[in-house]
């Protein structure tokens, strides 16, 4: 019997992860200052692993917007993120200098201008929108919250 529970309680520990995950995404999200209390959660947003797959996913988001491709099944704004090029690949290449430290903030802004369907990424908004977005994704990756509360 053991052995027909034991996926559930696997799938209902992920589910209880991802659960925590969001709540703490929510709350670093708003948070001036990260809590010592979700500073697991910190770990993991600005760990080096998760900052290069950051990095590629952001190269190939520039990539794929390319006049030369052929247009995919992407929903992906190619005019916009043709005019964010520049800022697109400094955000891409700051997540891949592992010398310098990021805040999970800024890792949180990067992750949402990727994967949160209303992004101007996505095509709603067009340019302006997305190089803003991106700019301060890539402010938000330098300052630490408390600077800024001055």
């Amino acid at each position: 019997m053991s052995a027909l529970t034991r996926p559930l309680r696997e799938w209902e520990t992920r589910r209880a992860l991802r659960a925590s995950r969001r709540a703490a995404d929510t709350e670093l999200l708003a948070s001036s200052l990260p809590p010592l209390r979700l500073a697991w959660r910190a770990a993991e947003l600005t760990s080096d692993s998760n900052r290069l797959q950051v990095a590629a996913s952001v190269t190939n988001v520039v990539h794929a917007s390319g006049e030369r491709l052929l247009p995919g099944s992407s929903p992906l704004d190619r005019g916009a993120v043709r005019a964010a090029r520049a800022v697109l690949l400094a955000l891409a290449a700051r997540l891949y200098d592992l010398q310098r430290p990021v805040q999970p903030r800024g890792m949180l802004l990067v992750d949402g201008l990727l994967s949160d369907r209303r992004s101007p990424l996505f095509g709603t908004g067009g340019s302006l929108l997305l190089g803003r977005a991106a700019r301060e994704a890539l402010a938000a990756l330098e300052r630490r919250q408390h600077d800024t509360d001055r």
